[in-house]
């Protein structure tokens, strides 16, 4: 019976949103962890650097590989507030709005937000193949491996877009499992 067909399709719809959301935490917290690193790393290289150009000369490659941490940061960074929908938005006239209307327009940023990372991956990817075949001048990287942080902020920040935009559209709320010692949101 039809009845049957579309229990079916609800339980397959629904053990496909739970993975996509067991994706999408997974790779969030890969990103946090690789943030966390990548600022330690950071903030040890940049001491290293301050120490050694008191006492006895500079580190040539340390300025370099804090600034390309601090890049990876910001677009991996990125992805974990699109993850979180924690990204500025004005919701003075969106409260005011019918919750239907709030939806829809909801669906439509996630689009516009998808096209913009579409666009970030598709250049982001002419650009590495352009300066793979330059280096850096302290460190002697291929600057095309600096430049793939474009695609990869861009590649995570797709994949909790559609995440979050088929959550809204679906009306899936994933299980939320509360720490102890953490606060309910």
């Amino acid at each position: 019976p039809l009845y049957l067909k579309s229990k079916t399709i609800k339980k397959k719809e629904r053990l496909l949103m739970r993975w996509l959301n067991k994706l999408s935490d997974v790779v969030n917290t890969v990103a946090e962890y690789f943030c966390a690193i990548a600022r330690g790393i950071m903030s040890v290289v940049v001491l290293a650097q301050v120490v050694f150009r008191l006492t006895s000369g500079s580190l040539p490659w340390s300025e370099e590989l804090a600034r390309y941490l601090m890049i990876y940061m910001v677009y991996v960074g990125t992805s974990i507030g699109v993850k979180k929908n924690s990204h500025i938005a004005v919701e003075v006239v969106m409260d005011r709005c019918p919750a239907k209307v709030q939806k829809v327009v909801e669906i439509l940023v996630y689009l516009l937000m998808m096209v913009a990372f579409v666009i970030l991956c598709r250049y982001g990817l002419k650009i590495v193949g352009i300066t793979m075949m330059q280096k850096s001048p302290a460190m002697q990287i291929k600057m095309g491996y600096v430049y793939m942080s474009m695609v990869v902020g861009g590649a995570l920040m797709m994949l909790h877009c559609i995440n979050n935009m088929i959550n809204t559209i679906t009306g899936y709320k994933p299980e939320i499992k509360k720490v102890e010692g953490e606060c309910a949101e």
